[in-house]
């Protein structure tokens, strides 16, 4: 309960903390990529997990329709693969942008069911 507590008082920094790191993190010239972690496609499931997680702490923050919170993140997600383009070691896909979407529509799904079926009362 205090945690849930921290969180909300906390919402918008986190989200804000939680931006500045990804863009950090898609933005770095060579991308982190570690032994554990290497597997075909790993990194559409780090997009479409850090979208999900972007998701979560955006609605949060600020509470936005949802067609407002996933336009901001498909406009976010187009951004950083357009800017990737440019950053040597790194490269823009297409199916970047697709994980991304799929990352924070998932997100939304969920918490559409969740609110529908009485989960939570906020």
């Amino acid at each position: 309960m205090l945690v849930l507590h921290f969180i909300r008082r906390h919402a918008r920094l986190i989200f804000i903390m939680t931006l500045v790191a990804v863009s950090f993190a898609l933005l770095a010239q060579s991308p982190p990529k570690p032994a554990s972690f290497s597997f075909q496609h790993a990194d559409k499931v780090a997009h479409f997990g850090v979208f999900f997680v972007l998701a979560l702490t955006l609605h949060l923050a600020f509470r936005p329709r949802v067609w407002v919170g996933m336009l901001l993140l498909v406009f976010y997600g187009v951004l950083i693969e357009m800017i990737q383009y440019y950053v040597p070691g790194r490269g823009a896909e297409v199916l970047d942008v697709v994980a991304d979407t799929v990352g924070a529509a998932t997100f939304y799904g969920l918490r559409y069911y969740t609110k529908r079926l009485g989960f939570f009362s906020r």
